[in-house]
């Protein structure tokens, strides 16, 4: 086997796994985006809710 051959296969190889573990990190950034908002909604609710009380 020629020395070309294995830097091309091993360069290959780390840019697949380089997508691979990029598209991964993408969706766990969105789902922990969409959890923070969702928490974020949660204490608005409660504020208007305590301040309507208070009205």
């Amino acid at each position: 086997m020629n020395i070309g051959d294995v830097i091309f296969q091993m360069l290959s190889f780390l840019i697949a796994a380089i997508f691979f573990f990029a598209v991964i990190y993408v969706f766990r950034s969105l789902k922990k985006r969409s959890v923070q908002l969702d928490r974020i909604e949660k204490k608005l609710d409660a504020l208007r809710k305590e301040k309507n009380e208070k009205l």
